[in-house]
């Protein structure tokens, strides 16, 4: 059910006051898209694919076992966070569904600007503000570095980030935050467009540290990834992919963590130990030229640029007649899967795959169907490939969703 002001607080207030401001998601930079997903992530405790508002109201109980506050400004900082998500989209009773979570967050951003011009308080203050007075440690009417690590680690987040966050809010540099500086910060994050400012600068990616690049150079290819090229809902996909893959949640994918799948495969199939091998050396080889370091792994803020130099790399083999590392894994899945040996891989055949990953085997029918373009019932070794092509390489097309709605 779309949103609109019969369950949404923002829009019922915006309605309220003669705003029609409407939602368009092609208004929402990438980053900020990523941003989004990655802080409901948080929320979403039982990955569900829903906020409730007891998940939420974990965070603020975390808080009260780390901080001096009173029970008084613990409670006050509790309402706070509830008052602040219901206006979010947190209905009470119903939660909100991730894939409202960014939605909801823009028309919050729309009826904060109008409260804004129409004088009347601030939510986000009022979020920053309870949150200030806990952090306040030791009372003195600031927040220095060591309070705002209690913040970071009540999120769970690497207290290091304290010092990047400090630096940027702390305006006048007078080594502590006043409360217009937090919420001034609160309020870049939460209600402008993105700002690389607000983001710590990584090295990106090149020859020097990536294979494809590494690649892509040696033959002349001076291609370049842009995140601007990129669908929202391709980065989605992406990052789902990622932290599928991420299995101790670092944020850093690293090749005993992909090598995981194919040992599952193994112990579903009867396949030779011959075909398994061939089969981890094939996902060993895809994900070294996909960007992961058999040594440092892969972070998840270079993945998407990682997948998108790949798929170029994979063109440009394409171009030369060279072979395909796309083919290379999909022919080593297609030799394990293929149980009964007969050549093709049946839908039964195909829920080992599901299996291995951890997908409903329902979503089997459905990848079934988009694979087997022939209508043969049964999947032949090009149908495979070009599926995996298909997503791998091209832009976003909504008609693959259906085989990609799932985590694998």
């Amino acid at each position: 059910m779309p949103l609109d002001e019969t369950n949404n607080e923002s829009y019922r207030y915006l309605r309220s006051v003669g705003n029609t401001w409407k939602f368009n998601v092609e208004d929402v930079h990438p980053k900020m898209l990523e941003r989004l997903y990655k802080r409901f992530d948080t929320f979403d405790l039982d990955t569900d694919g829903k906020m409730n508002m007891d998940e939420i109201m974990y965070w603020p109980d975390r808080m009260r076992q780390l901080v001096n506050a009173t029970d008084e400004q613990v409670e006050k900082m509790r309402e706070a966070v509830r008052v602040f998500f219901f206006n979010k989209g947190v209905d009470p009773v119903h939660g909100l569904k991730r894939e409202d979570w960014v939605e909801a967050n823009r028309v919050f951003a729309e009826a904060e600007r109008e409260r804004e011009r129409r004088g009347e308080g601030s939510l986000i203050a009022l979020l920053s503000n309870a949150y200030y007075d806990v952090l306040d440690d030791d009372g003195d009417g600031t927040v220095d570095v060591e309070e705002l690590k209690t913040m970071m680690k009540a999120f769970d987040v690497p207290q290091e980030a304290a010092y990047t966050f400090f630096q940027k809010a702390d305006t006048d540099k007078t080594g502590k935050l006043e409360r217009p500086e937090l919420v001034h910060l609160f309020r870049k994050f939460w209600m402008e467009p993105y700002d690389p400012h607000l983001s710590s600068k990584m090295p990106g990616l090149d020859e020097t540290n990536n294979e494809s690049y590494r690649y892509l150079r040696s033959v002349g290819n001076n291609w370049q990834f842009n995140v601007e090229d990129l669908h929202p809902k391709m980065l989605s996909r992406l990052y789902k992919r990622f932290d599928t893959f991420d299995l101790d949640s670092d944020e850093k994918m690293e090749m005993d963590e992909i090598l995981y799948w194919p040992d599952r495969m193994r112990q579903l199939v009867n396949a030779t130990d011959e075909q398994v091998e061939k089969m981890r050396e094939a996902v060993r080889v895809f994900f070294f030229n996909k960007g992961v370091d058999p040594v440092h792994g892969l972070k998840r803020e270079d993945w998407v640029e990682a997948n998108r130099v790949f798929a170029e790399a994979e063109r440009e083999r394409e171009r030369r007649g060279e072979p395909s590392m796309i083919a290379l894994l999909s022919n080593a899945y297609y030799d394990v899967l293929d149980d009964d040996g007969d050549g093709t891989v049946d839908v039964d055949e195909l829920k080992t795959m599901m299996k291995a990953f951890d997908v409903p085997q329902e979503a089997a029918y459905t990848f079934f169907e988009k694979a087997d373009v022939d209508k043969s019932g049964k999947l032949e070794r090009p149908e495979l490939v070009h599926l995996f092509r298909k997503f791998w390489m091209e832009p976003y097309d909504p008609q693959w969703d259906g085989v990609y709605a799932f985590k694998y």
